[in-house]
């Protein structure tokens, strides 16, 4: 059999699918067993056991009544199963970085006559932040950063994230890292020899950077993409969407990842994503995805794409992408790789994303690391960047917190030879659940064919058949053996006809005229 997607658009789609006018619903006509056919007959085994069948000749009503019934059918092949686990177990995550003592050799932070200032780095991994050190010979510059005479590198703060692999699935071919680091210029904050206050104003800076593979290229700059995997503040998220219109970038945590095929249909919680037909055009490919919500229809997403093949889009509480689409040999068949993340963050360049904390753009230009507040070229990561009261006179004892991340601690260890300043953080971390663990099982929407396509004495499921007999030859099939009486004048009617189709029942949905079929599949859609 045939699939109807290839003669009149693919199922959930079309451009009359979301502008086509709601008729008000009548009062529906009901003739035979027809809430129990929609409560016991539709879905077998978590699949759907039904054919939707439309008219080769109907109208486009008819069609889009067609792929919306298909659709509300498919809310019902996905199930939502609570695991029960009520153990949990508790446990601290404690993180300590390098220490120096800011009045140590004679390169110290401070000297008679001079003020200097340094500027202090770590990362989730010392190869990281080891690179920023001027002992290793690299040059570099910082934006949003007053002039420093050093930066420093304290190694890694085991507490902070590091992936091994920005690209988990392969979408990318890629096996680059990301790390998050943290930065903060400290000033002395006068002139005298051994002074043990110090200032901090403004500069201070967190930032989850994706790197090439081999850290000695990070000049190169590897640049942000959608569908990328990376820290930010000890959680791993994926890239969902780059608006750099807007300048905003959306993350969020991968619920689906893997093939589809069209006409498949994967739920995320209440979010259920269809992929539609795939068009192929020399080298460019038309895709078509809806997004439904508990079975109504909030975003119809369409794109043509070039030898990239690859866009995301952000559809209520969940983001879309589609890594790379193709046809089967046959041309008949489109599947697509995609990624369904939920969670979904928002975090708009320029603005504060936590209290004092900034969210900006990280730009590497050949090593010069600029903080932006628009979306540039040479993106490599994001930074929050602290735009608070200005911290001045630190002195021993006091802790400055970093983005609600990590902290900067100053102990002088009873002596006035020393201030030690190292980056700590711990949290507490719970394992197991208390309420159970959700666990969704997704199926497939029902297919849409043509009544040439399907014969009554031969279908291997029960039958929903859209429109009446003149134009439906199905349901003119039984008409004319006097199983159902349509006519012009009939209002909105849904008649069940049981063992019609080869021992299955066959529902037929229709009215005297377009208006009235609609308004009877809107009616049998608030039943299901």
């Amino acid at each position: 059999m045939k699939s109807i997607l290839k003669k009149i658009g693919c199922i959930l789609f079309g451009s009359t699918l979301l502008s086509a006018s709601v008729t008000a619903v009548y009062a529906l006509e009901k003739y035979g067993n027809v809430n129990d056919f929609l409560d016991d007959d539709l879905v077998k085994n978590g699949n759907p056991d039904v054919y939707i069948v439309v008219g080769e000749n109907s109208a486009t009503p008819d069609v889009t009544s067609a792929n919306k019934i298909s659709a509300k059918i498919g809310t019902l092949t996905y199930t939502e199963k609570v695991v029960e686990d009520t153990s949990t177990t508790g446990y601290q995550i404690i993180g300590e970085s390098e220490s120096i003592n800011l009045l140590d050799g004679t390169d110290k932070l401070d000297s008679a006559g001079t003020k200097k200032s340094w500027i202090l780095v770590i990362g989730a991994d010392d190869s990281y932040s080891d690179y920023f050190d001027d002992d290793e010979g690299n040059s570099f510059s910082y934006s949003e950063f007053s002039e420093a005479d050093k930066t420093r590198s304290l190694g890694e703060l085991g507490y902070l994230l590091k992936l091994y692999d920005i690209d988990p699935k392969n979408h990318f071919e890629s096996d680059d890292d990301a790390s998050e680091l943290v930065f903060v210029r400290i000033t002395d904050s006068d002139k005298n020899a051994n002074s043990q206050t110090y200032n901090i104003e403004k500069d201070m800076v967190y930032v989850s950077i994706v790197y090439p593979n081999q850290i000695s290229a990070f000049k190169l700059a590897k640049e942000l993409e959608e569908g990328y995997e990376i820290p930010f503040l000890g959680d791993k998220y994926r890239i969902v969407k780059i608006d750099e219109d807007d300048d905003i970038i959306y993350l969020g945590t991968a619920s689906y990842e893997g093939t589809i095929a069209h006409n498949e249909y994967i739920s995320s919680g209440e979010y259920q994503v269809v992929l539609g037909e795939i068009l192929e055009n020399e080298d460019e490919y038309r895709v078509e995805i809806s997004v439904l919500r508990n079975g109504n229809m909030i975003e119809e997403h369409t794109e043509t794409l070039s030898s990239d093949k690859s866009f995301s889009f952000i559809a209520g509480k969940i983001g879309v992408t589609v890594h790379d689409v193709w046809l089967n040999t046959a041309a008949d068949t489109g599947y697509a790789d995609i990624t369904i993340c939920k969670s979904i963050t928002e975090l708009e360049l320029g603005e504060e994303y936590i209290e004092n904390w900034e969210i900006r753009a990280v730009v590497n230009n050949d090593g010069n690391i600029d903080f932006l507040k628009t979306y540039e070229d040479k993106t490599v990561g994001i930074a929050l960047v602290y735009n608070g009261n200005d911290i001045e006179r630190i002195k021993d004892g006091d802790r400055i917190e970093i983005a609600d991340y990590v902290n900067l601690v100053f102990d002088d260890e009873d002596d006035l030879d020393k201030m030690i300043a190292e980056f700590t953080a711990e949290k507490t971390v719970t394992t197991g659940s208390t309420g159970g663990t959700l666990v969704t099982t997704s199926g497939k929407v029902p297919e849409v064919v043509l009544d040439s396509e399907i014969e009554l004495d031969e279908t291997d499921k029960n039958l929903i058949l859209i429109g009446g007999p003149v134009a439906n030859h199905l349901t003119k099939e039984l008409q004319n053996k006097g199983k159902i009486d349509i006519d012009n004048e009939s209002p909105a009617t849904a008649v069940l006809v049981e063992g019609a189709a080869n021992g299955n029942n066959v529902l037929v949905i229709a009215g005297g005229d377009r208006y009235s079929t609609e308004s009877a599949v809107l009616s049998i859609m608030n039943l299901i």
